[in-house]
């Protein structure tokens, strides 16, 4: 794909119609109005995607029209780590647009909210992926909380090869999808998110990477996690136990100071999201 296409949101009440925009560049630009946006109503957008994208799904499998479920109605993750991801992507835009013209301004995303959140809602696809199912359905097995013997190793062991299965069969799954009509999906983001959702900031912002969104793959990186270490659920856990808000806030800060996250991303998430917002 030689350019990077514009997305600009129209209606999300009504219709996730997009309009299809390409710069001479060929790069996205956080300085274009259609990026910096500063007013989303986070709920309502992800209310639209999660009924686009929950239940029966038309996808193709090698040319072969098919059907699959990919969330459910009733319980979905994915779903409030979309509404994180978007909360925290706003806030970095109403932070660009008020400290712009500083030297420490921080810079406006350079996709817009309702990408990131629709990459936050498809990040984990890849667990839908036949190679990686019948992992996902042992791991629901076996809970980590408050077992520390054969337990605890067999569902660490589990959850390390649905980590490295689902960001390799992620893009796979969002192509499916694509190729049954899903014209928003052909985007190299959400691709790219679905595939290196998993890496550290500095590990995506190397020279060596060079990967082009590192910033706003952390958007996504950042609430995941969050929700991953608050949540019931012991498939979402990284610890045996559940964190609470306080220990989850001291994990992101020790994060990135290790290069996990962008700083600055943690700093905004925990001020202007955690804070201020009850999802």
């Amino acid at each position: 794909m030689g350019v990077s296409p514009g997305l600009v949101w129209h209606d999300y009440r009504s219709s996730l119609s997009i309009e299809m925009r390409t710069e001479s560049t060929g790069r996205r630009r956080s300085d274009l109005p259609d990026f910096v946006q500063t007013d989303v109503n986070v709920g309502a957008l992800a209310e639209a995607i999660f009924a686009r994208y929950a239940g029966p799904q038309a996808i193709v499998i090698e040319g072969t029209p098919s059907q699959a479920t990919f969330f459910n109605q009733e319980y979905c993750p994915d779903f409030r780590v979309m509404k994180l991801a978007g909360e925290l992507a706003l806030r970095v835009n109403q932070r660009a647009i008020a400290e712009a013209g500083r030297p420490d301004a921080i810079h406006p995303l350079r996709v817009t909210i309702r990408e990131i959140m629709l990459a936050a809602l498809l990040h984990d696809l890849g667990k839908q992926h036949e190679d990686c199912a019948p992992f996902i359905e042992l791991l629901r097995q076996t809970d980590l909380r408050g077992d520390t013997g054969d337990g605890a190793s067999r569902h660490a062991d589990l959850l390390s090869i649905v980590r490295d299965v689902h960001c390799r069969k992620g893009p796979c799954m969002i192509d499916r999808l694509r190729d049954a009509g899903r014209a928003e999906l052909n985007n190299p983001f959400i691709a790219t998110v679905a595939r290196r959702h998993g890496e550290d900031y500095a590990v995506n912002y190397s020279a060596r990477q060079g990967c082009w969104w590192a910033r706003e793959i952390n958007v996504v990186t950042i609430a995941d996690d969050y929700d991953a270490l608050t949540s019931q659920g012991p498939e979402r856990a990284y610890r045996p136990e559940r964190n609470n808000e306080e220990e989850a806030i001291q994990m992101l800060r020790a994060g990135a100071a290790r290069g996990r996250y962008e700083p600055r991303l943690v700093d905004i998430f925990i001020v202007d999201v955690i804070s201020s917002v009850r999802l």
